[in-house]
This record gives structure tokens, sequence and C-alpha cells, in this order.
């Protein structure tokens, strides 16, 4: 029960005072279920085929470097999804697999900064046949709705215990 009860709190913790949303790559009618900037491109997930799928997507508006899943991919079939928990906070991920490459998208809050002050972290990590490839940090604001919440209107499974992840140190500050 904490696990899911915390979650809410966490997600409201990053997103902090109010602020103009952050860009996102979702088109019209599609609702943001997370969006944030990572200098050159954006990193997106949309709701998208009126609430019944979700799509990843990065790059810049001008130009989409990738799109997972194809449309009409249920996210039952396309994604895996999971909750943290840390110390004074918690997160959530979403990811899945294209071929080789693994994604997980993801936001947490922990007592990362100094002294053990709060710090939320976001972006995601790309693994290629389990080495890490890449860690693209989100950089200023993020907006997500990755969570219980999130997870359960689109069926997907949160509690598999084989299917974990653990956010790479190159995320967290020094």
């Amino acid at each position: 029960m904490y696990r899911f009860a915390l979650i809410p709190l966490a997600t409201l913790a990053l997103a902090g005072p109010a602020a103009a949303a952050p860009p996102s790559l979702c088109a019209k009618g599609e609702a943001v279920a997370f969006t944030c900037s990572t200098g050159s491109r954006l990193l997106s997930v949309c709701e998208t085929e009126g609430g019944r799928g979700l799509q990843y997507r990065y790059g810049t508006a001008a130009k989409i470097d990738l799109a997972y899943p194809p449309t009409g991919t249920t996210p039952t079939e396309a994604f895996r999804s999971g909750t943290m928990m840390y110390s004074g906070g918690g997160g959530a991920w979403l990811g899945f697999a294209n071929g080789a490459y693994s994604y997980t998208v993801f936001t947490a809050i922990g007592r990362w900064g100094p002294n053990g002050a709060p710090r939320s972290v976001a972006g995601v990590s790309v693994t290629k046949d389990g080495a890490d490839v890449a860690d693209i940090a989100c950089k200023g604001p993020d907006t997500s709705e990755l969570g219980p919440d999130l997870f359960v209107r689109y069926g997907l499974v949160t509690d598999d215990p084989a299917d974990s992840f653990d956010i790479p140190e190159s995320f967290l500050p020094d």
C-alpha cells in the first residue's frame, strides 16, 4: 500500500512551482504522459489513439528520430513499467525493447542533494544487449504522469519482480 500511496506525492514534488509546461512531441489532441528537453532534443511519451495507445518519441519538432511502437500496437504488447522507492521519495519508469536496444524512461525524487536534500532526476537510459549505450538526462523541468494510475489505465504490469530498473549512477548528482 505504501508503494502506491507515496508515488503520487513524489509526482507532486517533481512538478515543483507552477511554470510553463515544457514543450512536447505529442500532437494536438494527444495527452502528454511524459515530456522533457534533453538539450537539443525532446523526449516525450504520448497518449495516442484517443487514449488507447502510448508512444515514445525522441527528436525535434522538425524530425522525430525514434517513435515507438508503431501505431496500432497495444501498450501491453509494447511496454513494461514499474515503480521505485527511495529514501524521501520514489519514482516510476516505462520501458520497451526495440531490437537489441532497450529504452527506459523514468522520473524519480530522492535524497540525492547536498546534505540529503531532495533532488529529482528524469531521462531515458538506453542499453544494447544489456550494456549501457546512453544515459540522456532531462535538462530543466519535466512533465510526468508516469506512475500507477497511468500503468493501470493501460493494463501495464507494475509488480513483476523479474522486471526492475535501477537509475544509472550517471543520472545522480555528484
